[in-house]
């Protein structure tokens, strides 16, 4: 087993919530899970742990995911916590998009267990893990 990594997760699907978190806990993680970019926030500014990644839903209402993103990565902070942002579309040119914003991987979303299991495992196999 892998090391267990702490993982936050924004996303406005509760169902995508409960997906990902039981993905992520068949492959040892533990996630926190969000419906509202106020209360990710909240926890990143209160949380005695920050976590090793943090994974976004692109397309969220109110606030996006790129807008979020943005703010992590302009505070001094939050900007060396990798960043997932998670899209069930996957042309390239979001891929340049939220690259260049400073998002450190892009997944898309999984309609299957495995799959799921899969892209979260390559997602963190990706990214450069800093101490927190």
């Amino acid at each position: 087993m892998k090391d267990p990594k702490l993982l936050f997760y924004l996303d406005d699907d509760r169902d995508d919530l409960t997906f990902f978190k039981d993905a992520a806990a068949q492959l040892g993680h533990l996630v926190t899970t969000y419906t509202n970019a106020p209360d990710l926030m909240l926890d990143l500014n209160l949380a005695a742990e920050k976590p090793h990644a943090i994974f976004l839903d692109v397309h969220m209402p109110l606030v996006n995911g790129e807008e979020i993103l943005a703010v992590l990565k302009q505070s001094n902070d939050w900007k060396n916590i990798p960043v997932v942002m998670i899209s069930g579309a996957y042309p390239k040119k979001l891929v340049k998009q939220y690259t260049d914003s400073g998002a450190d991987y892009l997944m898309k979303k999984r309609s299957t267990m495995p799959d799921l299991k899969t892209a979260i495992d390559e997602a963190l196999q990706s990214l450069p893990m800093t101490s927190v």
